[in-house]
């Protein structure tokens, strides 16, 4: 089965384009058409920034950009698979170790408890013994009563559940289809005030929101998490105060 990149080096090709031709009509680098056709994603920057070169270079050979995003996703997946495998062996050996060690205490906390248990009562025969010898059937008795009313409760272990809280951030990536200019601010605060040129990338972080100025809507996709929202508008139109959530953009 082709890898992503061996699909889009078939077809490009099979069209008689050249890298220069990708380059110089997507704007992007030849290291990086190198890259996505040799599947050598390591090289590239952050994985979103990578599905949108991806769909930047299926766009251009007239390819379903979607299949083609799926596609790097389950190799990635694979090659993350993998790397689990070889590990499996050692997390099962510390697994079982932790195991193997956690029954051990047990055990000794169960023997000290018993011996604690033991010397209580030898102590207390042992004062009974010496100050009422005379009733010694009477202190035997009440020493068996003591020993049977002795209670070794075991002791349990503690199993923790190792829980992990990450918060995710929203990541936005812009590309701009045409020349226009861009205002930005993440969660209230303006970061960026540029003008893009056709095929340029930009990335940004927000806890909860960005809000946008474009001066062409048309001209600018927008991806949230790697997901196409769409364009910034439609046409030529000026956008203003453009909001961008996880819930996606509205005005």
């Amino acid at each position: 089965m082709e890898s992503v990149g061996e699909l889009l080096k078939h077809e490009r090709e099979a069209q008689g384009k050249t890298l220069e031709d990708v380059a110089r009509a997507t704007k992007l680098t030849m290291l990086i058409l190198e890259a996505l056709e040799a599947d050598h994603f390591s090289v590239l920057p952050a994985p979103v920034y990578v599905k949108g070169h991806l769909r930047t270079y299926a766009r251009f050979l007239g390819m379903n950009e979607e299949a083609i995003v799926d596609k790097y996703l389950r190799f990635t997946q694979q090659l993350e698979y993998e790397e689990l495998d070889e590990w499996d062996a050692v997390e099962l050996e510390l697994h079982e170790e932790k195991q193997r060690t956690g029954r051990r205490w047990v055990w000794i906390a169960v023997v000290v408890t018993v011996v604690a248990a033991a010397i209580c009562w030898y102590s207390v025969s042992e004062r009974r013994g010496t100050s009422e010898p005379e009733t010694s059937n009477s202190i035997s008795t009440s020493a068996d009563a003591d020993t049977s009313a002795v209670v070794v409760e075991p002791v349990r272990e503690a199993i923790a559940d190792d829980t992990m809280i990450e918060w995710h951030k929203l990541e936005l990536v812009v590309v701009a289809r045409d020349r226009t200019w861009l205002r930005v601010s993440v969660d209230g605060e303006p970061v960026a005030d540029l003008t893009l040129e056709r095929g340029d990338q930009r990335q940004w972080e927000a806890d909860e929101f960005f809000e946008l100025d474009v001066g062409t809507g048309g001209s600018l996709e927008l991806y949230l998490g790697g997901t196409l929202l769409g364009t910034a508008g439609s046409g030529s139109r000026l956008v203003e105060g453009l909001i961008v959530n996880e819930n996606g953009m509205s005005d």
